[in-house]
């Protein structure tokens, strides 16, 4: 009963601290290209178009993302950010036609 009791205090501890973490404010990215069709990839999964994240930023958690932004016909373009707490990246990039 008394080891029930520790564990019933330790969670409802834990979850009060919880509910009083404050959240991550969320940071932002934008790209610019000059292919405003290429397809922008954060950690391999499609987020939407360079041209659309130039008009409207792209709202991230903080922390490590790796950026790659391709069309076909296009050599892809690959980077890394990091996003900080409320801060804001912004990647330029040119892409480059493929040699025939």
């Amino acid at each position: 009963m008394m080891k029930a009791l520790s564990l019933l205090v330790a969670v409802v501890g834990f979850c009060i601290g919880c509910a009083t973490m404050k959240p991550e404010e969320a940071g932002t990215l934008t790209i610019e290209c000059n292919v405003p069709e290429a397809a922008v990839l954060l950690d391999d999964a499609v987020v939407g178009r360079a041209g659309e994240l130039k008009k409207s930023a792209k709202s991230l958690r903080p922390g490590f993302y790796r950026v790659e932004i391709r069309h076909p016909g296009y050599y892809s373009y690959f980077t890394e950010i990091n996003v900080a707490e409320g801060g804001a990246a912004a990647v330029k990039a040119d892409l480059h036609p493929l040699l025939d």
